[in-house]
This record gives C-alpha cells, structure tokens and sequence, in this order.
C-alpha cells in the first residue's frame, strides 16, 4: 500500500490533483475494481457544469483513519461514498457528526459537507434500497420479509425497511455472527439463527440478500441454496443488493424458479442521486442529476 502525505496522493499514485481542484470521493477496500458511483457522479458533475470529479480510493482498514484525518481537512473534498468494509468504521470515526435520522444504524455510506463546511455522514442505503424495491414491485407494507446479513448496507435496508413494513409487515434477520445478534436484539429486530433459515422461508414474501456472498472472491457462490429456494412461497420475491456480477448465484437460481428477482443495480442508482444531492455544490435539481445517472447507468449495461 502506497503511504501518502497530502492530497495530490489520495488515489494512490493513479491520478494527481492540482490544489483548489475540487473532487469527491469513493473509499472502498478496492473500488477501483468496477464501483459504479464515479460514473454516476461525473455524469451529474458533467450536466450541472460542475469542475469537479469523483475518485476510487483504495484504502485498507490501517490506513483508513489517517485518510479520513485528510479529507476533513481539505475543503477541496466535496464528500462522496463509503463502501464495503468501512460504512461502520468509518460511522464510529465520524461519531458526533453524524445525521440524527443513522445515529442508530451504524454505519454510513455517504459523505459530504455542511452549510458550515464541516464534513458529515448519512447513509442513503436504506432509503435507495426501498426506494428501488417498491417501484419494482410496489409498497412493502404488510408483507413477510427475510433480510440476511447485517453489515454496513444490511443495517440501513433493514432500517428502512421496518419502517416501510408497517404495524402488520413483519422484518426476521438472518445472519451467523454475535455481534449481528446483539446488534438485531438491541433493536427488537426478530432474530434468525442461520441454521434455522428453513424454517421461515415458507412465510417469506421478500428474501433480501445484503451479504457480501456472491461478489468478488465469493461470486458464483450463494447465500441460500437452490433446494432451501424452493422452501419459498411461489409468489415470494428475491432481492440480492449485489450488482457485480448480475445476476448473482442467488438471482439465476430464484429465477430458475420462476420466483420474481432484483438485484443491485437501480439501488445503487438511487442512494448514489440521493448522495450527490447532499455532497455537491449547488445542485440544480434532482431530476437533471437522476437523469445524467441514468445516461450513464444504460451506457454501463
């Protein structure tokens, strides 16, 4: 990992930036291996006349805190996205600075600045998830809904979700670790052992996959298997927050089935026009900014 010291080295010796240029940012374990939000972002940049551009970071967790202690101080950094595996440290690091509405989910996905020019977090995952969900396949309310994984992305969707589910919609989370268990328990979430998922499938309408299972190392792999697939009810829908690869392991086998399937893709449409609507300078109206990223988003297919 290239050790830097100031600004001009933030993208790790791919692209150096003259002081006063303004930018934002996406800081991930390996962005720049195919993360979408710099074209959205620059496409929005590009039609607002905005001089300014989006870079992938790659940042391992060790050097995280240092990088984070740059940007703060830079006002050339508009703010950006957080991406896996840092939405939760990268919460617990701006502490204190955090929106009122995510206080208790977490973790973060989006940076930007304040009318006071201090830098802030939100997350807009929870929000682009539902968003993207019920124009697919209409309100969630009322309806059964299996959620597995509680990192930083599961934390915001379940959020959003429990919300949207209403006092007759029931939220269960699925998921392996002790500390997820503790996490869902704090927040009376009903809590699922994994080796119990089989047991619930049968009154689930919606399985949403917000584990990291089936992309990068793990792509071609599966959180549940075609034969625990069939435990669910025939009219239910699966919902994989993965967009590299599409479709995941877990979309083609719910297809097979003839089940209704989603994957990623308008999620990260969504919560990337709700980011630039808080990080960039004098946006000029969410419709020009969601229709640049949805030129981009085709030109991507």
């Amino acid at each position: 990992m290239t050790e830097f010291s100031d600004v001009a080295a933030l993208a790790e010796n791919r692209l150096a930036y003259a002081t006063g240029q303004k930018f934002a940012a996406i800081i991930g374990e390996t962005p720049s291996k195919g993360a979408r939000s710099p074209l959205l972002w620059n496409a929005a940049f590009k039609a607002h006349g905005i001089h300014a551009e989006m870079l992938p970071i790659d940042i391992q967790s060790g050097n995280l805190e240092r990088l984070l202690m740059i940007l703060d101080c830079n006002p050339d950094f508009l703010g950006g996205a957080v991406a896996i595996p840092h939405k939760e440290s990268v919460a617990r690091w701006m502490k204190g600075r955090l929106r009122p509405d995510v206080e208790g989910i977490g973790a973060v996905n989006c940076l930007f600045r304040d009318k006071d020019g201090c830098l802030t977090a939100t997350n807009t995952d929870g929000e682009g998830a539902l968003v993207a969900f019920e124009r697919r396949f209409g309100a969630v309310a009322g309806k059964s809904v299996l959620l597995l994984g509680l990192g930083g992305a599961g934390k915001a969707v379940a959020a959003y979700f429990r919300r949207a589910l209403g006092t007759d919609g029931r939220l269960r989370i699925g998921g392996r670790s002790e500390a997820a268990r503790r996490y869902a328990e704090e927040l009376k979430y009903e809590w699922i052992p994994w080796p119990e998922l089989a047991t619930v499938l049968p009154t689930t309408d919606v399985l949403v996959n917000c584990t990291s299972v089936g992309t990068g190392e793990t792509a071609g792999e599966t959180p549940v298997s075609a034969s625990a697939l069939s435990l669910l009810p025939r009219h239910a829908a699966v919902y994989d927050v993965i967009y590299q690869p599409t479709p995941s392991r877990l979309l083609a086998l719910a297809a097979k089935r003839g089940l209704l399937v989603l994957d990623g893709t308008d999620m990260n449409l969504e919560q990337a026009v709700l980011a630039y609507s808080y990080a960039a300078p004098q946006p000029r109206g969410s419709a020009a900014t969601r229709a640049a990223m949805e030129s981009a988003k085709r030109l991507m297919a």
